[in-house]
């Protein structure tokens, strides 16, 4: 059996965003394992010499995505505390009747969030991935954007009609950053020059302004697999407005737990 060693850091970074020219606060989560081999020397955040898969390919799906996330314990807990100020909280990932309707937007909700015995204050998270990979000597090739534009907008427009306390739209951005030649590994990701599609959308007239913006990141900051080395960051770009929770929905949301 194989014992490994992790080393986990926590950051903060700062991006900025035009216009207007202001910095947002990222949270950041970096960390790392590596067999103990019984060398005298263990080395963190190395390049394997063979690169592993990158992160845009490493999952099937949105929800393997989500699912991959929501277990990872340092983003729950950054997750909790900004929307909860708590790491008391209950989740439950994909959940579709009787909270959503067959046949109707949005399908699912991706992320239901709520306080430990406060069902009547929970949130819903719409998901929503974007891709962005480095190339060699070239600008990066990012995709889905305008999927979270389109669909992303329309679904989560979907959660504020069933009556959640809070909605929130969290686009969650794939960022493999193994071909980015920064020396600090902790900056080998996309540019936000790169971003300005996503960033510098008009959310205030193309979605409701109740509901809340999310950035999420995984990021790949070396050739190993995402499950080796990764960074994971959390930024809330719009906070959502909170509204009384009808009892109705109220009721559904306890019965998913008998």
């Amino acid at each position: 059996m194989k014992i490994l060693a992790r080393l986990q850091k926590t950051i903060k970074a700062f991006f900025q965003k035009e216009p207007p020219p202001e910095y947002e606060v990222t949270q950041f989560v970096i960390s790392d394992r590596q067999p103990i081999t019984g060398a005298s020397k263990i080395s963190f955040f190395v390049n394997n010499s063979e690169p592993d898969v990158s992160v845009t390919r490493t999952f099937e799906n949105e929800n393997d995505v989500i699912d991959w996330l929501i277990s990872n314990d340092n983003f729950k807990q950054m997750l909790y505390r900004k929307l909860f100020s708590s790491s008391s909280v209950i989740h439950h990932c994909g959940v579709k009747e009787p909270i959503t309707e067959p046949k109707k937007k949005p399908g699912d909700i991706d992320i239901l969030l709520y306080k430990a015995s406060d069902e009547s204050n929970a949130v819903g998270i719409e998901c929503k991935i974007v891709k962005s990979e480095s190339l060699e000597n070239q600008s990066p090739k990012i995709n889905k954007i305008t999927s979270v534009q389109k669909k992303g907008t329309k679904q989560a427009d979907g959660y504020v009609k069933i009556g959640f306390s809070r909605v929130f739209l969290m686009v969650i951005l794939l960022d493999d950053g193994r071909h980015y030649k920064n020396p600090n590994f902790v900056f080998r990701t996309t540019p936000t020059e790169e971003l300005k599609e996503l960033y510098n959308f008009d959310w205030n007239t193309k979605m409701n302004k109740d509901v809340g913006i999310i950035y999420a990141y995984i990021s790949q900051l070396t050739s190993n697999h995402i499950n080796q080395t990764k960074g994971l960051g959390l930024r809330i770009e719009r906070e959502a407005k909170e509204r009384f929770q009808n009892k109705e929905l109220t009721e559904k949301i306890k019965n998913l737990n008998h």
